[in-house]
């Protein structure tokens, strides 16, 4: 609502580049880098235009393509063009602006689900968490020793199975685990984790898990494994 309308013409070109100069700024090394563009599905200087495009496909940048207009014009054969292969997962038209002003929340949800397949709603997510009775609450490491004793648990079938053998048998309401792996005979390697987790926490980590802390000691990198809190 507080952007202003900057008139003119349409330069995706423009747009494009900036974007590259963005992407250089640095950014989460686990997120994919995407562009989406939103507009009147015209647009100017062509040749630029896909020479910018190209520049950042090149990179590993997906280009995603939403343009909102009542009916499809000349201009959707260049969209789909410049847009990451295969087009018909990176294309969709939107019906109009007054249609999409009405409908603002369905057609985000629908945008996202389409060129964000893995994005979760926080809120069905957190009853999801709740319902099982664990949440992630870090990825891509598990807790120093200062944070908590651990238990090695071996190899397990699922992140239940871990959730289960890891509250059974060594008490802990944390647990590490990795996906299934051919090195652990294509099961998954679990580790119990010793870390606090109390009523209070649990209801905030289901609301919020961003920057979990590791108290008394930091998170330890290790792509494999995911640490999950239990519902104590």
């Amino acid at each position: 609502k507080e952007q202003k309308w900057q008139k003119g013409f349409t330069n995706m070109a423009q747009a494009f580049t900036l974007a590259d100069s963005m992407f250089q700024l640095g950014g989460r090394k686990d997120a994919q880098s995407s562009v989406l563009v939103l507009s009147d599905g015209r647009y100017s200087f062509a040749f630029q235009t896909k020479e910018a495009v190209d520049q950042l496909k090149a990179k590993g940048v997906f280009v995603h393509f939403a343009p909102v207009a009542e009916r499809q014009g000349s201009w959707q054969h260049k969209l789909k063009q410049w847009a990451s292969a295969p087009w018909e997962t990176n294309y969709e038209l939107l019906p109009g602006l007054d249609t999409v002003k009405a409908n603002m929340g369905m057609f985000s949800a629908a945008l996202v689900a389409k060129f964000c397949p893995d994005a979760l709603s926080p809120t069905a997510q957190a009853l999801k968490d709740d319902q099982r009775g664990f949440a992630l609450i870090h990825e891509g490491g598990f807790p120093s020793d200062e944070c908590g004793k651990w238990y090695d648990m071996g190899n397990v079938e699922s992140s239940e199975e871990c959730a289960r053998k890891s509250r059974r048998e060594k008490k802990t309401l944390a647990f590490a685990v990795t996906d299934e792996m051919p090195w652990f005979y294509g099961k998954r390697h679990c580790y119990a984790e010793a870390i606090e987790v109390t009523t209070e926490k649990w209801k905030l980590w289901l609301k919020e898990r961003a920057n979990v802390p590791c108290k008394g000691g930091a998170w330890l990198e290790a792509p494999f494994y995911s640490t999950y809190a239990m519902e104590p």
